[in-house]
């Protein structure tokens, strides 16, 4: 699927949960590939846009911490 924006070219967004493939319908993929750019634009140093590579991992607990 592709996201369509008056701002941006076309992009496709994929989603993995703990390995699984998450189908993605063309709002939702949208929402998350402008959200996330939207996002990225704002820092410095990012001026265009052709690929984004996020993983995001839960951090383990520091066992000294409990």
């Amino acid at each position: 699927m592709e996201c369509n924006s008056k701002h941006e070219s076309n992009f496709i967004a994929e989603l993995e949960v703990n390995g699984q493939k998450i189908d993605l319908n063309r709002f939702v993929e949208s929402f998350i590939a402008q959200s996330i750019i939207g996002m990225l634009k704002s820092l410095r140093g990012v001026d265009v846009v052709e690929t984004i590579d996020l993983k995001i991992s839960k951090e383990a607990k520091d066992p000294k911490s409990q």
